[in-house]
């Protein structure tokens, strides 16, 4: 992904000029701001600059220093998020720059084009420039260059509309949402949370967003506008929320100024909205090769630390070496995100597995995905894949490269749409002990137990076809398997059915009613004979769950050798063994009274189990049981 940025909550200091930006003075390091640079070499990601804050502010703690670092010094730019704007309406922006004497830098506005020089002579000068948004309403944003080997120094920088004054902001939605982690679940206000959405949506664009079932925006320029900027209308974050979508701001060109000193400002002043749910901390930190993006492990630890002294949000970073890299790459990172993320782009499913597998090698904790805009034929089979791998949020990078295409906008829509229907499912009982899948063919099984149903995800990765059994336990001939959002339904064999895919596809099996078939076996026998010690498992080998299960009676009749009357603990029974998923067993202690009984003594045992409010009975027994 390569550019960042972010935004938020307007913070009023007396005394200050009014403002239509938030962190003109850099207070919040480059929030609001991305970064480039240009080589000599015409290279991407070359050059010698580097952007860092500077304690030599005109006000403040910070000011924001472009320096050249080496020979490679083409030019350097802050760049704003895109600010949403009227037509025809005129602005006045004012910087404060101190630069090297008779070096060239300048700021430059793209609505309409315009620049003017800073003036450069090693002090501190306002620098100011008028000018008027054409007549269509739209967005516009500024550069910051620094176009020489002396280094820039930037503050103070204040939007205004042209007679000076500017729109004050007040959020309607402050606040701090309830986000923890659980195991590999991202819980938000107390409930799993399966994010999916896209990166770097602009404000007039929220809606169309919202309407694709999206339910979360992934901060990252060019559009966040959000409360970086006081619009005079609804912020970026109050529509976010109204509109039923969740953000996840992004501080990365923060982060890579490698200050982990002014992260707790940052994510204290931006985060606290009902809008917010995590941190993006940083765009891919893991790169040594992007010297300006590049930040060490150590130093990405400490400012992960740092950034939590601000907000109880979870952090996330996008780490892109997860996708093709090694264990050596990312583990020095562990630690500094509650949520892995990588971006497995392109048509290779394999990568998805491979970024998977490679955080799990690490430490278990929830996974988000960066996704692109393949082939849309592509998007929704892919989709499967990873959350079959084990994926529980799916961003999509970035909304205009969607926007664009209407077969991937509705690619999307799809996906969307069905993986939120089954979140159920996807956070249900796992079942896969249960289930294999045909060979070369991707899939996870899960009970519902809301809907009494066990449903099959399944994707095929390649382009050949496949004809194979899905081989399932507990599945009785003649059950109707219904394959969702395809308007079938396949008629099952005993313990297994079959299904075709035609080349890269997915498929989603639904059984239901499942059914509970509960077993019990004796898997021990311990202590004397007054008070001998009988372990019973009970078993769900159904596709049901089993609720409530216990074993409500056993009797033992002589069969055999010496004649006694073993008895039973009064109130042993109801014996509460709790739920039982599919699959899972439990197990339950009957002490007996073997007295007068010896080892010859033989007994027909009969063990009576059941669940679900006795909805689901059975009478297991046993001939011939010694004691």
């Amino acid at each position: 992904m390569r550019r960042t940025l972010i935004y938020f909550l307007l913070f009023v200091i007396p005394g200050l000029a009014q403002n239509i930006l938030n962190n003109g003075g850099f207070e919040s390091g480059l929030m609001c701001y991305s970064d480039w640079m240009w080589s000599k070499t015409g290279v991407d990601f070359a050059g010698d600059y580097k952007f860092s804050l500077s304690s030599d502010a005109h006000s403040g703690n910070y000011s924001l220093s472009i320096a050249c670092g080496g020979s490679d010094c083409l030019r350097a730019a802050i760049i704003s998020d895109y600010i949403p704007v009227p037509a025809n309406q005129s602005y006045q922006l004012s910087v404060w720059a101190k630069c090297t004497y008779n070096t060239l830098s300048f700021m430059y506005t793209t609505n309409p084009g315009a620049a003017k020089y800073f003036i450069c002579d090693g002090n501190w000068h306002q620098n100011q420039m008028s000018f008027q948004t054409g007549p269509t309403a739209g967005y516009m944003f500024y550069y910051l260059f620094n176009t020489d080997v002396g280094t820039l120094l930037i503050d103070d920088v204040t939007l205004t509309y042209g007679d000076g004054t500017a729109p004050v902001h007040t959020a309607m939605h402050a606040g701090v949402r309830n986000v923890n982690i659980s195991g590999q679940n991202v819980m938000v206000d107390g409930a799993p949370f399966l994010s999916l959405g896209f990166f770097d949506v602009g404000y007039n664009d929220l809606a169309q967003v919202a309407a694709t079932g999206a339910n979360t925006i992934n901060g990252l320029p060019t559009y966040n506008t959000t409360d970086c900027f006081n619009l005079g209308q609804a912020s970026y974050l109050d529509k976010v929320y109204e509109l039923g979508l969740n953000f996840v701001p992004d501080s990365s060109t923060t982060a890579w100024m490698n200050n982990p000193a002014v992260l707790p400002n940052t994510t204290q002043t931006f985060g606290p909205h009902l809008a917010n749910i995590a941190w993006f901390l940083a765009d891919e930190p893991d790169l040594p090769n992007v010297s300006w993006h590049y930040i060490p492990a150590n130093t990405f630890l400490l400012e992960s630390s740092a950034a939590k002294m601000g907000t109880s949000l979870p952090m996330t970073a996008d780490f892109q070496h997860a996708a093709y890299g090694t264990t050596s790459d990312i583990s020095p990172y562990n630690g500094s995100a509650d949520i892995w993320m990588a971006e497995p782009y392109g048509p290779d499913f394999g990568s998805v597995n491979h970024a998977v597998n490679l955080f799990n090698s690490i430490q278990r904790r929830p996974i988000w995905l960066a996704q692109d805009a393949i082939d849309a034929s592509l998007i929704v089979p892919k989709a499967y894949w990873a959350v079959i791998a084990g994926a529980t949020g799916i961003h999509y990078f970035t909304w205009d490269g969607f926007k664009a295409d209407p077969a991937k906008v509705a690619a999307a829509t799809q996906v969307f749409g069905e993986l939120k229907g089954l979140k159920n499912a996807i956070f249900g009982y796992t079942v896969d002990n249960l289930v294999t899948a045909p060979s070369g063919i991707a899939s996870m099984s899960r009970f519902d137990p809301t809907a009494n149903t066990v449903y099959i995800l399944s994707a095929n990765s390649a382009a050949n076809n496949v004809q194979g059994n899905f081989m399932m336990q507990g599945l009785t001939a003649g059950q109707t398997v219904t394959v969702l959002y395809e308007n079938r339904t396949i008629t099952a064999h005993s313990g297994f059915f079959s299904d075709s895919f035609a080349g890269v596809s997915r498929h989603v099996y639904a059984i239901h009613p499942a059914n509970t078939s509960l077993s019990a076996i004796l898997v021990s026998k311990t202590g004397l004979p007054a008070s001998r010690d009988w372990k019973i498992q009970v078993s769900n080998g159904g596709l049901a769950a089993a609720n409530s299960a216990q074993i409500t009676s056993m009797t033992l009749n002589a069969t055999g050798g010496t004649n006694c009357s073993p008895t039973i603990a009064p109130g042993t029974f109801p014996m509460a063994l709790g739920n039982l998923a599919p699959g899972q067993s439990a197990s339950g202690d009957v002490l007996i009274n073997f007295a007068g009984c010896d080892s010859t003594s033989k007994f027909n045992v009969k063990i009576t189990i059941g669940a679900n409010a006795g909805a689901t009975s059975t009478t297991v027994v046993r001939n011939n049981e010694r004691e």
